[in-house]
């Protein structure tokens, strides 16, 4: 039997109804407030795109108050961005699903135009026809400002604010597919900067940047509005040129190493003399892809910084040739040195008075298996470029200096030991300390080595290369200039950097007969060396007669083809004019400090 239905159960269905009716009225209260309160744009129009309500965003949105926008299109806030196929299809999509979402640009009020992300959704009647459309959309601006500061981030240097390698390649790759599709022709033109490091060595890291950003701008304003100029990394930049020649790529080329040239003044006050080498390769000739063609107009850079700097050189397929040579040199150089393939000669250093043989400089030689002896001068120059000149260098210092020690153990009356020191080695941090590390495993004094340094080197004496002489003199090391008059011969360096001896060029020696002006200046050298009471050394005396113009223009020391030609270690102990130090009570007398003077006897 069911029970009876009590009083209070109809009381409390009656009673949740109401709340329920209460409920309703509180949800359109609250979508009235969501509509009022939320910080994205609400639009609602009519079927035939009047404007019939907008919330507050909307407004603080676009810059339209609901009193201004109400009643007009939403024709109103197109920005023209997108044509009549966007909004067809747009508006097809909202018909038959009666939804779309999508990326948008409006129009404010003031005319700007900005990116929002726009939901519009219809709102049925009862017969389910449109009666409404409510648009949401939420203004992306600042989105977007951040996507393209993240791209030009991405895309730009950070220094100088031109684009990056990474666009660089994208222009490239682009470039050369309209080249070879459209059948014309491009061109890379790589830049670098001659004097870079020496800025930076000298003035620092802040005076480099700001070169760089004058460089950045001096090479923008010296191209067309259509080049397109990048930043390849460090003091290298690249233009490319598109629908151009080798002509006028030469010319670009030509111009912008003149504009180069001219000084920079830093905000320091410091004025700066850089200048520019650069390499052209044309594509699609010189290459299909960007790697190839960048490749390529490296190559020629490499050939303009050969030819003495402050000029271009055209890419040509012998520079691949030579660059696969050295690149196999190199391989080949690196395994000679672990196999002990480099040997030393020794040429002797000879008092010009009596011909005796007072000290030696070492010269290397390479005794490939295959090929014989290599001359210094075919690869040298890789080891340089590499780097595995330091390496070399020290190998050289070991065993001269361990060698050097040997004839002193034998009672050779040898001073001293010449070694040739490379640029890239000198300016290497730890070459003070190689230095001492190869005295002190042979056993040697510092005052029976002497190291040939090229003028060119000793004149970067910034604060590095003056603690670096300072550290050797230390060690009691003697310090030569070589090739003296070739290249920046200047009194102010020689006064303030401790040298001790200079040697005389062969070139002035060569032609010290037949050439005044040649005999002039190893004169001039000569008595400079006097005057500041340094060594006057004379290399490459082939002839009587050099002996005898050098000997009377009061030259005191002098080598060459004529006393003799280098020589393997164990031939120096016969060679004519060396004499052995006379075993004296007490021991073994030594030669006297000045070279220059006789033996005692």
């Amino acid at each position: 039997m069911d029970k009876p239905i009590s009083t209070n159960s109809v009381k409390h269905r009656q009673s949740a109804h109401d709340k329920l009716e209460l409920s309703a009225d509180t949800m359109v209260n609250l979508a009235s407030a969501v509509f009022n309160a939320t910080q994205e744009s609400i639009v609602v129009t009519e079927r035939n795109g009047t404007i019939v309500a907008v919330n507050p965003a909307f407004s603080a949105i676009t810059g339209f108050s609901a009193a201004e926008i109400v009643g007009k299109s939403m024709r109103t806030l197109q920005s023209g961005r997108q044509g009549r196929a966007f909004y067809r299809e747009m508006w097809d999509q909202v018909s038959r699903s009666g939804y779309w979402q999508g990326e948008i640009w409006n129009r404010r009020k003031n005319g700007e135009a900005y990116p929002a992300l726009l939901t519009i959704s219809s709102v049925p009647s009862g017969l389910g026809q449109p009666t409404y459309y409510v648009g949401i959309s939420a203004d992306l601006s600042r989105i977007k400002r951040s996507e393209l500061k993240l791209d030009r981030l991405a895309h730009h240097d950070e220094l100088t604010g031109l684009p990056n390698r990474r666009l660089l390649k994208a222009r490239l790759d682009q470039a050369l597919a309209r080249a070879v599709r459209e059948g014309e022709t491009g061109a890379v033109v790589f830049v670098d900067l001659d004097r870079f490091k020496l800025v930076n060595d000298s003035l620092g890291h802040s005076a480099g940047d700001e070169l760089l950003t004058l460089v950045a701008k001096r090479l923008r304003n010296g191209l067309r509005a259509g080049d397109f100029l990048a930043r390849f990394g460090g003091d290298e930049f690249i233009v490319l040129l598109e629908q151009t020649s080798g002509e006028r790529a030469a010319s670009v080329a030509a111009h912008l190493i003149n504009r180069l040239g001219e000084p920079f003044v830093l905000s320091t006050g410091d004025e700066i003399f850089s200048g520019a080498s650069v390499g052209i390769s044309l594509f699609p000739r010189d290459g299909t892809s960007s790697e190839e063609v960048l490749q390529h107009a490296d190559a020629a850079l490499y050939q303009a910084k050969s030819a003495g700097r402050s000029t271009y050189r055209h890419y040509s397929s012998d520079l691949t040739r030579h660059a696969n040579i050295r690149l196999a040199l190199d391989s080949q150089l690196r395994r000679a040195l672990s196999r002990n393939e480099l040997v030393l000669n020794y040429q002797p250093l000879v008092t010009l008075a009596d011909r005796r043989v007072f000290g030696v400089e070492a010269l290397i030689r390479w005794n490939d298996p295959s090929r014989g002896v290599i001359p210094p001068a075919e690869f040298l120059p890789v080891a340089e470029e590499t780097g595995l000149i330091v390496a070399i260098g020290n190998w050289v210092l070991d065993e001269a200096c361990t060698q050097m020690q040997a004839w002193q153990s034998q009672g050779l009356a040898l001073s001293r030991v010449a070694v040739n020191i490379s640029a890239r080695q000198f300016r290497h941090p730890e070459f003070a300390a190689s230095v001492a590390r190869a005295l002190r495993r042979a056993g040697l004094a510092g005052e029976h080595l002497e190291l040939e340094i090229t003028e060119g080197t000793l004149m970067d004496h910034d604060a590095t290369t003056l603690a670096t002489l300072e550290a050797l003199k230390a060690l009691g090391v003697r310090l030569a200039v070589d090739d003296f008059g070739t290249g920046y011969s200047s009194l102010a360096y020689l006064k303030k950097l401790p040298v001790d001896t200079l040697k005389i060029d062969r070139s002035f020696v060569t032609d010290i007969g037949t050439d005044p002006a040649s005999a002039a200046i190893a004169t001039a050298i000569i008595g400079l060396g006097r005057c500041l009471g340094l060594e006057v050394l004379a290399e490459g005396i082939q002839s009587e007669s050099q002996h005898a113009a050098l000997l009377a223009g009061g030259c005191a020391l002098g080598q060459g083809h004529l006393f003799a030609r280098p020589v393997a270690p164990d031939a120096v102990p016969g060679l004519p004019g060396l004499r052995r130090r006379r075993a004296a009570q007490g021991g073994t007398r030594r030669v006297p400090a000045c070279e220059a003077c006789p033996a005692p006897e």
